[in-house]
């Protein structure tokens, strides 16, 4: 622990190249079929010398095998290509480098600047379990066989309901995937856009393409008329091969993002944005945002800017209950008095009455 330095993105491949991978370290995984790095990795083996596996492969010594996907999925990855599929798992979010726990120097910049408590005792065990956890428990279940969506698709920016989240198995264009929000209408019904421009529409009955064109689609669901996208029952057009291979998932991001934080400035601000449940902490759901920030029960329920247990700058101190309740959220003294209380909104499955 005498040496520390800040290693930004642009660098992890060349400086973390060479990490020596231990049982229990969580790592990103990246899966080819989807193009995708999964941030739910965890090291559960390290061969110590060339052995045979499962399913009789041979591999050699510092071989690692890890599991990913919400624990959906495993593999065996060689020395020789840890480098393009593993990661070791970083712990803060890439904006706000200046809210970190070390300074510029080395030195430990405090609790009082991080809205710490005294750090609890964690076992290895409950740190192991929680990183099976990271990816959104309601649609990321494996690449393999399974539906799969970017970690990232509950933005930070906004609280717009009227949206929804296309996930996907393997094979299911890369474009596809992500949030969609409305951005006018087509014919008389509304039509959503992805970040990568990838569209939801009607023309007749509702389809999907992976480009900004009306005129073309890659999914259908043709009995679907309605004011509304449909949530089931999506096909694969027929001029693009029928009904054969994988197709997306489509839910009401409002059933997913059931949280919605906002009012904190500064360092702070990383918590707003919409929050999915991403497993459990304490007997509780945890709830992260796409900045890295949580919602978590630690005899009572918080708000950190970061994936960190031990630490929060927003409470509420009596609130007990087995969810997050709506309202104010009180800043903890450290993070200063003129940081403004955070606005906490429930909505779909937590909303009262749902």
């Amino acid at each position: 622990g005498c040496y520390a330095k800040w290693i930004p993105p642009a660098a992890f491949g060349e400086e973390l190249k060479r990490a020596d991978f231990m049982a229990g370290d969580a790592v990103s995984v990246y899966c080819p079929d989807m193009g995708l790095w999964l941030a739910d990795g965890l090291v559960v083996e390290v061969l110590s010398e060339n052995s045979t596996v499962d399913g009789g492969s041979a591999m050699p010594a510092g071989s690692v095998k890890v599991v990913y996907a919400s624990g959906n999925a495993s593999k065996w990855i060689p020395p020789d290509a840890s480098v393009e599929q593993l990661r070791p798992q970083r712990q803060w979010s890439g904006e706000g480098m200046d809210d970190q726990s070390l300074t510029a120097d080395g030195t430990n910049a405090g609790p009082a600047a991080l809205g710490r408590s005294e750090p609890k005792e964690a076992s290895v065990a409950a740190q192991m379990a929680d990183n099976l956890v990271r990816s959104f428990s309601h649609f990321i279940m494996g690449c393999i066989g399974s539906q799969t969506a970017p970690q990232d698709f509950i933005g930070s920016d906004g609280d717009d309901d009227d949206a929804y989240i296309v996930s996907g198995a393997a094979g299911i264009p890369r474009s596809i995937l992500g949030r969609y929000r409305r951005v006018g209408e087509h014919g008389d019904r509304p039509m959503y856009r992805n970040e990568h421009g990838a569209i939801i529409f009607c023309d007749e009955h509702w389809k999907m393409n992976s480009q900004d064109d009306t005129s073309h689609w890659c999914y259908e669901v043709k009995a679907a008329t309605g004011d509304l996208p449909p949530t089931e029952a999506w096909e694969a057009c027929q001029l693009n091969g029928g009904s054969t291979g994988p197709v997306p998932t489509v839910t009401n991001a409002v059933d997913v993002e059931v949280l919605v934080v906002s009012g904190a400035i500064g360092p702070s601000r990383a918590v707003n944005g919409r929050y999915g449940e991403v497993g459990w902490h304490n007997a509780r759901p945890k709830y992260k945002n796409g900045s890295g920030a949580i919602v978590f029960f630690d005899d009572c329920w918080k708000i950190n800017p970061r994936d960190d247990v031990l630490a929060w700058n927003f409470w509420v101190n009596d609130a007990v209950g087995s969810q997050p309740p709506a309202g104010e959220w009180e800043a903890h003294w450290s993070v200063g008095h003129d940081q403004p209380p955070a606005c906490v909104r429930v909505r779909g499955a937590l909303a009262p009455g749902a």
